[in-house]
């Protein structure tokens, strides 16, 4: 039976990936980190939550924006949330080949040019509604269902590469993320916990580091779940 890979494979093949690449990849994720840059500085002492919110959502967490600072806000939010998933998507198209060949840039603005780019927002305010949800509950409950969560994106992004998203519903995607992660929670907290270092780097740089941070982290999770897929595969796991 294959083996998933280690933490420690999954950080290797990032780096391998970044070595002679690290301008490519600092412009593929430069407008997300710009923001979280922003997010940063605006939030100050809240910077934590901001780090939290990224850890387990993989992006900012932008509904509570449209409660408290109004509808222009939360427009502005999702549209930053279009641009960090479709800059994640072309990270992972480039982790599953090496030798791909885009623009850093212009690749973060994919996902505008999609009919499907209201899926994405509809998919994230579900995951957050059902986080929040579970999280009303207990705590621990809330950070394992984010957790499980955490790979709904991706899923979305596979099966509309393979022309299937159709034929799912957005819960679908949701339900499939958790089928993944069944087993691989703990391997994907962990892969979390070592980032801690680098994330409190970056808050320290008043969130400068992320420039270099972000594109290591986002390609790793990527890995991640590309050694998902792979592994489920060769072993025949559904």
């Amino acid at each position: 039976m294959n083996r998933y890979k280690t933490r420690a494979e999954l950080k290797a093949d990032v780096k391998n990936l970044l070595q002679g690449n690290w301008g490519k990849a600092i412009l593929l994720y430069l407008i997300p980190a710009i923001s979280i840059i922003f997010n940063i500085n605006i939030n100050g002492s809240n910077s934590s939550g901001a780090v939290r919110n990224s850890i387990y959502y993989g992006n900012w967490n932008f509904l509570p924006s449209f409660l408290s600072l109004g509808l222009v806000s939360f427009i502005i939010s999702l549209i930053f949330l279009l641009i960090s998933l479709s800059a994640a998507f072309r990270g992972l198209d480039w982790v599953e080949d090496s030798e791909l060949d885009f623009e850093p840039l212009k690749s973060n603005f994919t996902y505008f040019r999609s009919p499907d780019w209201w899926k994405l927002i509809f998919i994230y305010i579900l995951i957050y509604i059902f986080t929040i949800l579970w999280s009303i509950l207990l705590f621990i409950p809330g950070i394992i269902k984010s957790m499980a969560y955490s790979q709904t994106y991706f899923v979305y992004k596979d099966l509309n590469d393979r022309g299937l998203a159709d034929n799912y519903s957005l819960t679908d995607y949701i339900t499939r993320s958790r089928q993944l992660m069944v087993g691989n929670k703990g391997r994907y907290f962990v892969l979390q916990l070592s980032f801690i270092g680098w994330w409190l780097v970056g808050a320290i740089t008043l969130g400068i580091g992320y420039i270099w941070i972000l594109p290591y982290y986002k390609l790793t999770m990527a890995n991640f779940y590309q050694d998902l897929i792979s592994t489920n595969n060769k072993n025949n796991i559904e």
